[in-house]
Order: structure tokens, then C-alpha cells, then sequence
């Protein structure tokens, strides 16, 4: 069965189910989604050379065993690193996100970052505008990551072995590392309790 933890929300009132890890300042949760500005300098990346960010607005909701999270996201980026993301995470140094994002050129891409204990980056395949779906998918300690134009057809982004506790946070956030002025919509956040049978094909 899928939930939808936007369905029903109205004038910012969060369900029992969500709470917010680093609450940003400007947001809006309502019956068309969840609307963000992320804060100037936020992000989720932890690199083995540098200071560590971990101080983006995620919204999520706690999950225990497999599950398949989908977003879909509208990701208006006006500076490099902008982004709108969904994620699964356990702690600062434990976490995974699959971003629509913005290129330091201007382009917008599909983006993944696994952190255990450190952040890799991995750029995905360019996109004509800064709108996917974004799926997230757990099967045991495997993670897969999907994208999608429509929501039907899924097209594979990366598989990675990543070693989580039996409860993990799941949730989409908006990240502005250097400037401001980034805005990401999300209009859902639907919920089940499987993975997906083949991470390879996304089906």
C-alpha cells in the first residue's frame, strides 16, 4: 500500500508521522505540497579534506525495514550545489541523497551523494528543466536510487551497499550551499513498505 504523507496537510501542520531535522525559516506545507527556501549555506556533505555541512532542512518521517520513498520535486537552483533532494539518513556521517541539481555551468542534473563516513559525488544525467521524480528504494543494506520523468518509467541512478539500522529517517530537503534564493516544491512523499523488485530495471 503507498501513503502520501502531504495528502490532507493544510497551513504548515505536520502530521504525527513528520517532524523536521535543521527547520529552515521559510517554508509552507499545504494541500499542493511542501514549498521550501532553503537558508543560505545549508547543505548535507561531509568531505574528507574540508569543513562538513550538515545543517540543510530535512522533512522526514522515521521508517523501519524495506521500504521505496518517491518524491517529486520542482527544483528552481540559482546558484551551484541549489537542489532539491530526497534522503535517507541515520546520523551526520551515515546518510544518502538524490538530488535535481544545479551545476556550477548552470545545468541541471540528477546528482547522488552517499556519505559512510565520507560524502563521494556523482553526477547523473542532465536534465531539460529542474523537475523528476526521485525514488529511493531499501533492501536490507542495498540502496537504490531511480529517477523518472513521468512516474512510471524509472531509469536506474545508482545502486550502494550501505549499512543502516532496522529504523532510518527518510524525507526530502532543499540545500543552498554558497548563496540564497533557491526554492523547491515538493508535491508528495509517498510511502511503502517493499523494495523494489529490481533495482536494475527500476521495476
Amino acid at each position: 500500500m503507498k501513503l502520501n504523507l502531504f495528502a490532507g496537510r493544510t497551513d504548515n501542520r505536520l502530521s504525527s508521522r513528520l517532524a523536521w531535522l535543521n527547520e529552515p525559516a521559510q517554508w509552507r506545507l499545504d494541500e499542493r505540497g511542501l514549498s521550501v527556501t532553503p537558508d543560505a549555506q545549508t547543505d548535507f556533505f561531509r568531505p574528507s579534506d574540508g569543513a562538513a555541512f550538515d545543517n540543510a532542512g530535512l522533512l522526514y518521517t522515521c521508517v523501519t525495514g524495506d521500504f521505496t520513498a518517491t518524491t517529486h520535486v520542482s527544483a528552481h537552483g540559482v546558484g551551484f550545489g541549489d537542489a532539491g533532494a530526497i534522503t535517507v539518513r541515520t546520523g551526520p556521517s551515515r546518510w544518502a541523497k538524490l538530488c535535481v541539481e544545479r551545476s556550477p555551468s548552470g545545468e541541471v542534473s540528477i546528482v547522488s551523494v552517499v556519505t559512510d563516513p565520507w560524502s563521494d559525488d556523482a553526477n547523473g544525467e542532465l536534465l531539460a528543466s529542474p523537475e523528476r521524480y526521485l525514488r529511493l528504494t531499501r533492501k536490507r543494506d542495498m540502496l537504490g536510487m531511480h529517477h523518472s520523468a513521468d512516474g512510471n518509467l524509472w531509469r536506474f541512478a545508482r545502486a550502494v551497499h550501505l549499512e543502516l539500522p532496522e529504523t532510518a529517517m527518510v524525507g526530502v530537503h532543499a540545500q543552498s550551499p554558497f548563496g540564497g534564493g533557491c526554492r523547491a516544491t515538493f508535491d508528495l512523499l509517498e510511502l511503502r513498505h517493499e523494495a523494489v523488485r529490481d533495482f536494475r530495471s527500476g521495476e
